[in-house]
């Protein structure tokens, strides 16, 4: 499966939100950090069931969205 990285700019409310496509279990953080870091302040994060396969404990990390 092919692997991408997408950030989705919301004009209306101006939220950013990073987005990781067909990554297993926690390497998409290390794909979505640097365009993390560059946009700036960092809210809730929502991990997507893929995120699942490596045995995560959810409870234990925050929820992190990027606002604008």
């Amino acid at each position: 499966m092919e692997r991408s990285v997408l950030i989705h700019f919301d004009q209306l409310t101006g939220e950013v939100r990073v987005e990781a496509e067909g990554f297993e279990g926690l390497s998409c953080l290390e794909a979505t950090q640097p365009f993390e870091e560059a946009l700036g302040v960092v809210g809730d994060r929502t991990f997507k069931d893929e995120a699942q396969t490596q045995q995560l404990r959810t409870t234990s990390l925050p929820q992190i969205r990027l606002r604008q």
